[in-house]
């Protein structure tokens, strides 16, 4: 019968976690995002007039996209969860939330930048799938729009085959990350823990997530049409010379040949 009511307490991704995302690490990630974003956008001098966030989840960046560049935005996720806080997130704005997966994205018309941000790539399980999802973006950009991702790599500072627990305080409780990387399956495997009270049971979800490697993202995004404007290590916003944790990609699609 615990055993039972343990499984029950199992809640789909982004179900339980949507209504405290922003508090335990949205805003957080949010700010470094935009603080990278705006650094490569002032030195690349980039100019678009539409835009698309996908893996958007409450919105926070798609919001931002909308405010500070004055473009109309789409916001997607495939979480209709993420997107019921989205849509409190963004009233007034231009954006437009759609649920989608991005391996078969389908914006209402084709953009200058889309963007995906905070793991957005690594829940992409295997290289088929990142195949198909940069495809799809390729295919939702205007030519010689621009692809803004982060991604995370195998060269990870989490322990080998041990979990790492990462404690988020809450207004009420508080979240916990339950975080084991296993090289042989190349997966990051996540349990995310809400802890209301000692008097409540815990809530948990269960993620996985894939790292690719610097090599693997770059020939798929060459393969899908981009070239590779700018990669940085994420913690230092320097240019990437080995393999950081975690990498920043600015990529362009390519510009269609004229007809002869």
């Amino acid at each position: 019968m615990r055993a039972l009511f343990q499984l029950r307490r199992i809640r789909r991704p982004y179900s339980l976690l949507a209504r405290h995302y922003d508090e335990a690490l949205g805003r957080e990630n949010f700010c470094r995002t935009r603080r990278a974003f705006e650094r490569i956008a002032r030195e690349l001098d980039l100019h678009f007039s539409s835009a698309a966030d996908v893996g958007c989840g409450t919105g926070l960046f798609a919001r931002y996209l909308s405010q500070r560049w004055r473009v109309p935005v789409f916001a997607v996720d495939r979480s209709p969860d993420m997107l019921r806080i989205a849509q409190r997130i963004c009233p007034g704005a231009a954006v437009c939330l759609l649920q989608q997966d991005i391996r078969g994205l389908r914006l209402p018309r084709p953009v200058d930048l889309i963007t995906a941000n905070f793991d957005t790539v690594n829940h992409l399980l295997c290289k088929s799938d990142l195949r198909e999802a940069f495809g799809s973006i390729a295919g939702n950009l205007n030519p010689g729009g621009h692809f803004f991702f982060d991604a995370i790599t195998p060269c990870s500072p989490l322990p080998s085959s041990r979990t790492v627990v990462l404690r988020h305080p809450l207004r009420s409780g508080e979240v916990e990350q339950h975080l084991r990387w296993e090289p042989r399956s190349r997966s990051i495997f996540v349990r995310i823990v809400r802890r209301h009270s000692r008097f409540l049971p815990p809530s948990v979800e269960l993620h996985r997530e894939r790292p690719y490697s610097p090599h693997e993202i770059a020939s798929t995004l060459l393969n899908a049409g981009f070239r590779i404007r700018v990669v940085l290590d994420a913690r230092t916003l320097r240019s990437a010379t080995t393999c950081p944790p975690r990498l920043i990609i600015l990529a362009q699609k390519r510009m269609s040949k004229p007809a002869i």
